[in-house]
């Protein structure tokens, strides 16, 4: 669920803005403002509620921070009499744009109401529009083909048109202000950098790196109709080729960013829908589309493709495909994983996922984040040169990176030492980055273009850990160092512990900061003990055969992925007997009930586990619920739990609810955090809290509470 006019993921207002918003209850006119949903430099956006009609509606105020106060009643007043001259002039040119904004009048384009003065300011009253972003319906979509790219690219061609034919440019298209209702129709929100090109007048640098043209980074650009063009073909070229287009300013001179041609998939999307692509995202604004109706006519005469039914779904598995494939293959490589790359793409694994986070990136003008991010990244290119590419995925995050390493453990932290040495014998304190480390559940996704992303937990406390660190500071997680402290014998002498620490969602986490190589004190050389010099060798003493070894494996592998192979073979040189092993691999198992049963199984014989990430149905992996006897039984997942709850806390049919409510809003994982927190909880009230604050967005927060208390 959206707001006309302001983005799905909008960054919080600075905290000047916030404190100078209208509060929830007030009333402007015939709306009553319900909550602030953004701000900036120029105004202030609202949620509110038509009082007539009952409708909610999006309010923009203008409300310029820098020459305005907010008095004690409410109303907009100047600071100094000074910038009086210059507040009108803003406000005469903001009830303009309003005036045009409402001559809009086409479907596919949010709508302005209406627009009055209040208050000593101006307000614009905006369309509800209800939907998912682009970018989260792309990720519900089984497959996306040539038509049904145009079926959401055709109507947004005819809105900008109509914006067009009114002088208008939107000036900022890209994914986030692209809705797709619920009848499947898309809409283009967000008006908020519209202007006028006619008339002769300079218009402002409003740029979103990626799919801004060059022409917009500057005042003089020569900014029209195709200026709009460029960002429509730079969406287009994020949805076929699963690619951010590159930052244009950095194509200028040198453009290496490849076209879409050469890295779309010619079979879905046919050769020449990706020329016309490619031909929109010319760096000159001379040799592109210079209309709606050119881009529409090249896009139109593009033959049809009739793509396989499968074509869309699979991933090359052909020798040298590309890294994609080859992490489909190293996953499937782990035993209990069936070999289908489709099925193998939607298992929860256990991955070390590194986040990086370049420090005041977005402090710096546009200009310098260019040379920042080109700098950063070429370190990041060293740093995980000798990582095999077939275990690792790298993900851009804006300003910064996350790579998630599917093999071994210690690589994470051996390319982050290497990173953080190479900044700053390059740099210096002049490039700063922060860098956390953590061990959890991850699940690897295709994106539109069946390329592999990564989601999921592990990700998302990676990234609460990065926000613990100092510039400069590897920061882990306990999960982290509790399995790289098993592997390695100096693992005390490399961390230091911080203590527990609470991120934004009060959720407590217990971190470790990476110590500087240099300032380590030497290992202690340890004392022989003579008492021990005539004992049994190692051999004797030892009780693992290569066949319990695999069966470790692979019970290991159906509760945390790929990683067991890595993870069993650097174990083994630690290990004696089967028990030893077992308990020092148990820490790598996230989930408490598997890791117990993986400890002390049933029998002597390895047993199949629960699979934390894989199972639909709540009886097989619920702490109450009792073991069933024969694991090679499927469960029919729409005839419910396989076993009742005997939980002494909650209610079976209650904890089935909670787990299908915080299903919509964090997927798959839900399953694992509902188990994990009915450990800790014995009210209800207190475990609906716990599982609310796992919920990002306010919004979806607010759903997931209103469907854990219905009754």
């Amino acid at each position: 669920m959206s707001v006309a006019g302001q983005p799905p993921d909008a960054k919080p207002p600075a905290a000047g803005v916030d404190a100078a918003a209208l509060p929830a209850g007030h009333k402007v006119f015939e709306y009553r403002i319900e909550k602030m949903l953004g701000g900036g430099g120029f105004g202030i956006t609202y949620l509110a509620r038509d009082i007539n009609l009952e409708l909610p509606v999006a309010i923009k105020e203008y409300f310029p921070g820098e020459l305005t106060t907010r008095a004690a009643d409410l109303s907009v007043q100047v600071r100094v009499p000074e910038s009086e001259q210059q507040f009108l002039w803003g406000l005469e040119r903001f009830l303009d744009e309003a005036r045009a904004l409402a001559s809009f009048r086409h479907p596919n384009i949010a709508r302005v109401l209406r627009y009055f003065r209040e208050n000593g300011t101006a307000y614009i009253v905006m369309e509800y529009e209800s939907g998912d972003p682009l970018k989260r319906w792309l990720a519900k979509q089984p497959a996306l083909d040539q038509a049904g790219l145009l079926k959401v690219i055709y109507p947004l061609m005819d809105g900008l048109e109509a914006v067009h034919k009114l002088d208008f440019l939107h000036r900022d298209i890209k994914p986030d202000n692209i809705y797709i209702r619920a009848d499947g129709s898309p809409v283009l929100l967000d008006f908020g950098a519209a202007r006028r090109y006619t008339g002769g007048r300079d218009l402002t640098n409003i740029v979103s790196p990626g799919f801004a043209p060059f022409e917009q980074y500057h005042s003089k650009g020569n900014q029209g109709p195709w200026t709009d063009i460029y960002s429509l073909g730079a969406v287009m070229y994020w949805m076929t080729t699963g690619q951010k287009p590159l930052e244009s300013a950095a194509r200028v001179q040198d453009d290496s960013m490849p076209r879409a041609i050469d890295i779309g998939d010619t079979a879905v999307f046919g050769e020449a829908l990706l020329r016309a692509i490619d031909w929109a995202l010319s760096s000159n604004e001379a040799r592109r589309p210079q209309n709606v109706a050119e881009f529409r006519a090249a896009l139109v005469e593009a033959p049809t493709v009739q793509a396989a039914p499968a074509a869309a779904s699979r991933m090359p598995t052909e020798p040298g495909a590309g890294p994609d494939s080859d992490v489909l293959a190293f996953a499937a490589s782990a035993r209990s994983f069936p070999g289908n790359s489709a099925q193998n793409i939607r298992k929860n694994v256990l991955g070390t996922v590194m986040f990086l986070d370049l420090v005041a990136y977005s402090k710096h003008s546009i200009d310098q984040q260019v040379v920042l991010k080109e700098r950063f990244n070429e370190l990041i290119i060293k740093a995980l040169k000798g990582v095999p590419e077939a275990s690792r995925i790298v993900i851009d995050t804006g300003d910064g990176a996350a790579t998630c390493f599917l093999g071994d453990p210690e690589e994470a932290l051996q390319s982050a030492l290497l990173l953080r040495g190479l900044l700053l014998q390059k740099y210096g304190q002049m490039l700063s980055v922060r860098i956390g480390l953590h061990l959890g559940p991850i699940r690897m996704v295709f994106d539109v273009n069946q390329r592999v992303n990564v989601v999921g937990d592990g990700i998302n406390v990676a990234q609460r850990i990065m926000d613990f660190a100092q510039p400069n500071q590897i920061v882990v997680s306990r999960a982290y160092y509790d399995v790289v402290s098993c592997l390695t014998d100096n693992a005390a002498g490399m961390f230091s512990a911080m203590g527990p620490h609470l991120d934004k969602h009060l959720r407590s986490h217990e971190i470790y900061a990476v110590l500087d190589p240099k300032s380590r004190p030497a290992a202690p050389i340890p004392a022989r003990n003579s008492e021990f010099e005539n004992t049994a060798s190692f051999a004797t003493l030892a009780t693992l055969t290569p066949e319990t070894t695999a069966e470790i494996e692979a019970e290991l592998a159906r509760s945390i992925g790929p990683l067991a192979k890595v993870l069993v073979q650097k174990a083994l040189p630690r290990s004696v007997s089967v028990q030893g092993l077992r308990q020092l691999l148990a820490v790598s198992i996230p989930d408490p009930i598997a890791r117990e049963l993986f400890v002390k199984p049933k029998s002597n014989k390895t047993q199949p586990m629960p699979n934390s990430g894989v199972r639909s149905d709540w009886g097989a992996l619920n702490p109450f619920s009792r073991p069933r006897s024969d694991h090679s039984q499927p469960v029919n997942s729409r005839s419910g739990p396989s076993s009742t709850i005997s939980s002494p806390h909650f209610d079976h049919e209650q904890l089935v609810r909670l787990e299908k409510a915080l299903s919509q809003f964090i997927g798959p994982l839900a399953r694992m955090i509902v188990k994990r927190e009915v450990a800790r909880h014995t009210s209800m009230e207190a475990l609906i809290k716990a599982l609310a604050a796992e919920v990002d967005r306010p919004d979806d927060r607010s759903k997931f509470l209103a469907a854990a208390h219905k009754p």
